[in-house]
């Protein structure tokens, strides 16, 4: 059955601990099939783009992603959940996106990542997922597969004045952002 899941916090010791495999046996369940289904619910009631097991306090190597992160396999609807990711750099060469999180609300900080990746991983049927991504649905995937191994997107901000409240974001860098008219520096209104 669908539901809203409680979304953990910075400080609470599921967001730190490694997450566990999902042994692909299971993906059949309707257990497990009803827990992807509430972490989209989740992820949608709480205006998320993208959203790890640990942050719905389960300790699960699954990702849940918004159908506008536009990670699409090609001939193929958009993935909205991945079992057992696994994210590889392409790429030396690095954007830099002020990010947000469900787990860290009301803040924003700049993350320096790489511009193109390797995602691998099982789809929520089981269906094996091997894509490359870039632009926003690359840094998307990072952020979440980093859910999964412990790390919160402040941990990766190269500079600690670059973690900001939401309200002095939207109101002193976003503007000049937008004047820059640069869409990669921004993911407005959005949370990870």
């Amino acid at each position: 059955m669908k539901q809203i899941l409680s979304v953990a916090r910075m400080g609470h010791p599921v967001l730190r601990t490694p997450a566990e495999p999902v042994d692909p046996a299971r993906l059949d369940s309707a257990e497990f099939q009803d827990f992807i289904d509430s972490m989209l619910v989740t992820m949608h009631e709480t205006d998320g783009v993208g959203l790890a097991a640990p942050q719905v306090f389960t300790s699960w190597r699954v990702i849940t992603l918004h159908e506008g992160a536009q990670v699409a396999r090609e001939g193929e609807e958009a993935l909205t959940a991945l079992i057992n990711p696994r994210v590889t750099p392409l790429t030396e060469e690095t954007a830099s996106m002020w990010e947000g999180c469900l787990s860290i609300p009301g803040l924003r900080g700049k993350v320096s990542r790489p511009r193109r990746v390797r995602l691998e991983g099982l789809d929520r049927k089981g269906k094996p997922v091997d894509i490359e991504l870039s632009g926003f649905a690359a840094v998307v995937v990072q952020h979440e597969c980093d859910h999964l191994d412990g790390i919160l997107y402040v941990d990766r901000i190269d500079d600690p004045r670059d973690l900001v409240f939401e309200k002095e974001f939207e109101r002193f860098i976003l503007p000049e952002l937008e004047d820059e008219d640069d869409e990669e520096e921004a993911i407005e209104g959005e949370e990870l």
